[in-house]
């Protein structure tokens, strides 16, 4: 084989090679955008759960104030209010 052929197919190789790489490379930077975007959707979404179990929580306390007292509105009051109480002090303990 001569020289400017061994060379011609190096620089084809070479071009190719340089080619996947780019192309690599923007598919990887594609899949650390989507990964990035699902772990703020996974936190967003354990948010969620956290905020609908906390509610869950707040209305089973309030069918217990319910049976015992027998006013609803007054008893998701008493909820509310325990509930932003228990919030504060949490928020001074985090200080």
């Amino acid at each position: 084989m001569e020289t400017p052929q061994l060379i011609g197919g190096f620089k084809q190789k070479f071009e190719k090679f340089v080619y996947l790489y780019k192309k690599t490379k923007e598919e990887n930077h594609h899949l650390i955008i989507d990964n990035q975007n699902l772990n703020k959707l996974i936190i967003d979404k354990n948010n969620e759960i956290e905020e609908l179990k906390h509610r869950l929580k707040t209305k089973d306390l309030a069918k217990t104030f319910l049976v015992s007292e027998g006013n609803e509105q007054e008893a998701k009051v008493k909820i509310n209010r325990i509930v932003r109480e228990i919030d504060n002090c949490i928020a001074l303990l985090n200080r």
